[in-house]
């Protein structure tokens, strides 16, 4: 029988992955490079995207790459890369697990930049992203029906920037989602998918007690309707877009999900390195091998004096003497 502690640590194991020397998860830094380079590339290089990624590097400027490996999720719930947040992920406080569990970033926060292009495709490839905030950008055309497949999110606050079309029908199957925030966007028409949160509302009576001269105390003042935000007004808001507010028919559309073909290749590609690594290890120990071998079969001059005393402390052995051969005296010869 299990204890209750190995079930929530194998879970943990399962949810996060174990590493050795555990950090942010790989899967997700090869997204974020993959986030950075088509947001430069769409935006032709612009600087207020290049000034985001100044800190994108090892454990940031007081630590880059390759001083410190790259590490956005940090030791806190942030890192010090910027708009990079790793939070609690399904009620686990990422901060507090075991240095040998991959942390994951589950939130990309990068509102108020004035930040141009479309909104970047590759921000479906974070399967564990909860909230999504780019509010008050300069983000133009379609939004990426690939969102609608990150299965996670909680929040998506996109306002006041310049989406234009429809809202994908596959944001449908966001079923996490609570807080939806498009309002802002004037050129956002059409309906609402089915399976997004209705219509935004306060939470409760926060704002009767409130003083007139003070507009904002029930931000502060208010018990919000979820602990992980602050925001007395939840659901799906669409002031100052040209959403009316109905409700789209049918069911939403299947998404088609970039991060899960993402996966795939990346762990193949581990799995690539991995056995590449064991591979070098094996061929590097029999080179080893063989190069103690050939320097145990050469002669050297321990060996050559070891083989001479050797000889020298051997005993002597009888050696046979050669017969000589018999001479015969001549016979005397008779007088005349």
């Amino acid at each position: 029988m299990y204890s209750k502690f190995a079930l929530v640590v194998a879970a943990v194991a399962v949810l996060f992955g174990v590493h050795a020397n555990a950090a942010t998860h790989p899967q997700d830094i090869e997204a974020l490079w993959r986030f950075k380079e088509e947001a430069l590339k769409m935006s032709k290089n612009d600087a207020r995207w290049r000034k985001v990624f100044e800190t994108w590097t090892g454990r940031g400027p007081d630590c880059p790459f390759p001083e410190c490996p790259h590490d956005p999720c940090g030791e806190d719930w942030h890192g010090t890369w910027h708009g990079v947040q790793c939070r609690e992920l399904q009620g686990v406080k990422q901060w507090t697990l075991p240095e040998n569990v991959y942390r994951r970033v589950t939130n990309m926060h990068i509102p108020e930049w004035g930040l141009p292009g479309h909104l970047p495709e590759s921000l479906c490839l974070f399967e564990m992203l909860e909230e999504l905030d780019f509010d008050e950008n300069e983000f133009e055309g379609a939004l990426p029906a690939c969102v609608g497949c990150l299965p996670n999110l909680r929040e998506i606050d996109i306002e006041d920037n310049k989406f234009t079309g429809t809202i994908p029908k596959e944001w449908g199957n966001l079923h996490k989602l609570i807080e939806f925030e498009i309002d802002g966007n004037e050129l956002l028409a059409g309906c609402i998918p089915e399976g997004l949160p209705k219509d935004a509302e306060w939470c409760g009576d926060c704002w009767s007690t409130c003083p007139s001269y003070d507009p904002y105390c029930g931000a502060y003042d208010c018990k919000s309707c979820v602990e992980w935000t602050k925001d007395p007004e939840i659901g799906t808001s669409y002031e100052n877009t040209r959403i009316k507010g109905e409700r789209c028919p049918g069911e939403p559309n299947p998404p088609v999900c970039p991060w899960e073909i993402f996966k795939e290749e990346f762990e193949a590609k581990q799995a690539e390195e991995k056995e590449l690594r064991r591979q070098q290890a094996q061929e590097l120990q029999q080179r080893r091998q063989d190069a103690m071998e050939e320097q145990a079969d050469e002669p050297s001059t321990i060996t050559f004096l070891n083989e001479v005393r050797s000889v020298e402390e051997k005993p002597e052995e009888a050696v046979a003497e050669e017969p000589q051969p018999v001479v015969e005296a001549p016979e005397p010869v008779a007088e005349v």
